[in-house]
């Protein structure tokens, strides 16, 4: 599922920033998966040390 919300989202890029507004959303990730499908896209700003705990 967190692959295919990754693929989808870098097809549909305009939805990223859509996501990071909270007017979508990502059904079916939990909300780690969401906190790094954010980050891996540049939204969250936390550190790199940060992403390494996701993957």
């Amino acid at each position: 599922m967190l692959q295919n919300a990754v693929e989808y989202l870098m097809q549909n890029s305009e939805l990223i920033e859509k996501v990071k507004e909270g007017t979508e959303s990502l059904v079916g990730l939990s909300e780690m998966e969401q906190k790094a499908v954010l980050e891996v896209f540049g939204g969250s700003g936390s550190s790199t040390s940060g992403s390494i705990e996701y993957w």
